[in-house]
C-alpha cells in the first residue's frame, strides 16, 4: 500500500488550514473477534477484502519451448505420489519419442506422443499436431512448491483452494512470484465488502466461509456513510 504525504512547508500561511476524510471500507463487521496471520500470496494481483483459498497441492503446468517445429500439445498433467518440486525437461529424440528427465537430472524414461506416461513423479500426454516433431523439440513441465500458500478461493478448485479459509487483509501484488502477506482468519466480515470469484455466489460463500470460523454477514452496507444530522 503507497501512502500520500501531506507536506507543510515552512511558511505558515501555505496552508492556514488542511481537511482529509477517512472514507472506512465496512470490510470488518465486528474487530473484537479479528484474528489474523502472515502468509504467502501465490499468485495473482488481489484487493483487501478477496476470499483465499490454502493449496495443499503441488500445482503442475507444462510449456513448450519457443522454437519448436513440431506443433504437437502436452496435457492431462497431474502429479505423481512423489513429485520433486522444479523443472521437469520433456525432449524429443525424433517425430514421436521425447526424453525424460527430473529437476535432478535423473532419467525418467521416454514418453511417447498420443501414449500416456505415467509415473512416480509426473503424469502427461503428448499430443502429435499437424506438424511433426523433430530432434530437440521440447516441453518444459514445473511442479511448484505450492503447499500451504494462498490464493483467491474458486469454488471449482481442487488443489484445496476450493476452501474459503482466510480474507485478505490488504492488497498484494503477486502476478511477479509469491510475496508475503497477512490475512484474517477468523472473525465477522461484511459480505457485501468482500471480493470474491464467479463461481461463488454472496449465499454459498457466506455458508462456506462459516466452516472456518469466518462469518459473513449481509445486514451492513458497504456504501459510503451518510451523515444527514449535519447543520
Amino acid at each position: 500500500m503507497s501512502l500520500t504525504p501531506s507536506v507543510l512547508g515552512d511558511n505558515p500561511q501555505q496552508p492556514g488550514i488542511q481537511a482529509q476524510v477517512y472514507v472506512p471500507d465496512q470490510l470488518i463487521a465486528d474487530a473484537r473477534n479479528l484474528v489474523s496471520q502472515p502468509i504467502i500470496l501465490a499468485a495473482g494481483t488481489l484487493a483487501r477484502g478477496t476470499v483465499l483459498g490454502q493449496q495443499t497441492a503441488q500445482p503442475i503446468t507444462a510449456v513448450a519451448a519457443a522454437g519448436n517445429t513440431g506443433n504437437g500439445t502436452i496435457g492431462t498433467l497431474s502429479v505423481g505420489s512423489a513429485p520433486k518440486t522444479g523443472n521437469y525437461a520433456l525432449t524429443a529424440t525424433d517425430a514421436t519419442h521425447f526424453a525424460v528427465v527430473d529437476p535432478e537430472g535423473t532419467s525418467l524414461g521416454t514418453a511417447v506422443a498420443g501414449t500416456p506416461f505415467t509415473g512416480t513423479e509426473i503424469n502427461f500426454t503428448i499430443t502429435a499436431g499437424g506438424t511433426a516433431f523433430v530432434a530437440g523439440d521440447s516441453f518444459t513441465v514445473t511442479v511448484a512448491d505450492a503447499v500451504g500458500t494462498y490464493i483467491e478461493s474458486v469454488k471449482t478448485a481442487s488443489d484445496g483452494s476450493q476452501n474459503p479459509v482466510a480474507i485478505l487483509a490488504d492488497a498484494a501484488d503477486a502476478s511477479a512470484g509469491p510475496v508475503n502477506t497477512g490475512a484474517y482468519v477468523a472473525g465477522e466480515f461484511n459480505v457485501n465488502a468482500l471480493t470474491y470469484d464467479a463461481s461463488w455466489t454472496a449465499a454459498t460463500l457466506t455458508t462456506a466461509l462459516r466452516a472456518y470460523g469466518l462469518f459473513a454477514k449481509s445486514s451492513v452496507s458497504a456504501g459510503v456513510p451518510s451523515n444527514n444530522s449535519a447543520p
